[in-house]
């Protein structure tokens, strides 16, 4: 037997550490796209980065490919434009989330106490295998609604290529 509340408690801890990891997981998304540089901070720089006492700042650049692009010029000739591209608007982002966990178990709830106890189907107790359950069969199903990609994400990403737009122009 185990406390009820000690069962919801282990699953709970074990949806939060799965979803911890999908967090960690989407945030390596930076490693992929951008490149970690050090810059000199400028003179009114209010940051409290660990870096400032060297007078630096470390900054994310997104990593970029030089592509050729057809263009028109004035004269009306075909001519290739160098554009840098960031590798972050040529990928789709597939951010991972948990979408909805539903765990179905059958156990006998008790009352012991002040305490709900619980035994999975399966427990074999003193009584036997074909003993009376003194509770009730229960199942438990538990939903985790999605959560929406970041707004800054999305800005981010919506910045990058309104910059790509311009070099195309």
């Amino acid at each position: 037997m185990i406390s009820f509340k000690s069962f919801v408690t282990a699953i709970h801890d074990a949806i939060v550490g799965a979803s911890n990891e999908l967090m960690d997981k989407n945030i390596s998304l930076l490693d992929k796209y951008f490149i970690e540089t050090t810059t000199p901070a400028p003179a009114n720089d209010t940051a409290t980065d660990d870096d400032t006492a060297t007078g630096d700042r470390t900054v994310l650049k997104p990593k970029t490919v030089i592509m050729e692009y057809p263009h028109m010029n004035a004269a009306g000739n075909l001519e290739n434009l160098e554009i840098a591209v960031p590798l972050i608007t040529l990928a789709p982002l597939n951010l991972s989330q948990i979408e909805k966990v539903t765990l179905t178990a059958d156990f006998d709830l008790e009352l012991s106490g002040n305490e709900v106890w619980l035994s999975l189907a399966g427990e074999h107790h003193s009584g036997g295998l074909f003993r009376k359950s003194r509770g009730s069969s229960t199942k438990l199903e538990i939903t985790l609604v999605p959560q929406e990609t970041p707004e800054g994400m999305k800005m981010l990403v919506e910045g990058y290529e309104a910059i790509l737009k311009r070099q195309l122009s």
